[in-house]
């Protein structure tokens, strides 16, 4: 008898837990379609809603100014950053010049 009470028990607390899962599942849902509604109703970005930073996160990376150029094409620059020299401050290191010779503005 006890057993067949906690049994009965232990059936209406699994139905009840559904119940509020259920019931949370579809509060949710409502509330996910209404905040998707008021974000394309004004327009909102996820920066205004503090979902991402104003700073350097999914921005784009600056460039960094030019310290070298190619004296046969001065519209050619290199930053002298981060990856592979161009091709001419390649050639001018191969002919013996130095990377100073190609400095925008000598010291």
């Amino acid at each position: 008898m006890i057993n067949d009470e906690i049994s009965a028990i232990e059936q209406q607390i699994a139905e009840l837990t559904a119940k509020r899962q259920a019931l949370l599942n579809s509060r949710r849902h409502e509330a996910i379609q209404q905040v998707k509604s008021l974000i394309a109703q004004y327009g909102l970005t996820a920066v205004e809603l503090g979902f991402r930073s104003k700073g350097r996160a999914g921005a784009e990376p600056s460039k960094a100014a030019p310290k070298y150029a190619n004296p046969a094409n001065p519209s050619q620059t290199w930053s002298g950053g981060k990856g592979a020299r161009p091709k001419w401050v390649k050639e001018h290191l191969a002919k013996g010049g130095k990377l100073e010779d190609l400095l925008i503005s000598k010291p």
